[in-house]
C-alpha cells in the first residue's frame, strides 16, 4: 500500500473520522446525524466557521463521517476543526482533532 501524502497548506483535504456514541460511551456510533452547525473549523486560531461542505456518513450507514476540508478551509498552518452536536439530547459526543499543513 503506498504511503499517504501529508495534508497540504491551501489544498483541499479529505479524512474520515467516528464518532462515540453519547448513549454507549466506549461505542462508535452507527449513522450519526449531522447537521449544520454541528462541524466548525478554525484556521490558524481565528474565529470558527461552519465547513463549507457538510460532513457526511460514507459509506452510508457505516461509523464513519467523511470531512472535506475546501482550499480556503485549509489555507493555514493549524486547522482546528471542532465537532459538537447540537440537538438536545446529543447523539453523538463532542469531539475535535487538528491538522498541521506541510508547504
Amino acid at each position: 500500500m503506498a504511503a499517504s501524502n501529508p495534508p497540504v497548506k491551501g489544498v483541499a483535504f479529505k479524512t474520515a473520522i467516528c464518532l462515540e456514541d453519547y448513549a454507549n460511551p466506549g461505542n462508535f456510533k452507527a449513522n450519526p446525524t449531522i447537521a449544520a452547525g454541528d462541524f466548525k473549523v478554525s484556521i490558524d486560531g481565528g474565529a470558527l466557521a461552519n465547513l463549507a461542505t457538510l460532513p457526511a456518513v460514507e459509506p452510508a450507514g457505516s461509523i464513519w463521517v467523511e470531512i472535506d476540508g475546501s482550499t480556503s478551509e485549509m489555507n493555514g498552518d493549524r486547522i482546528m476543526f471542532q465537532c459538537i452536536d447540537q440537538t438536545s439530547p446529543k447523539e453523538w459526543a463532542d469531539f475535535s482533532f487538528t491538522i498541521m499543513t506541510t508547504a
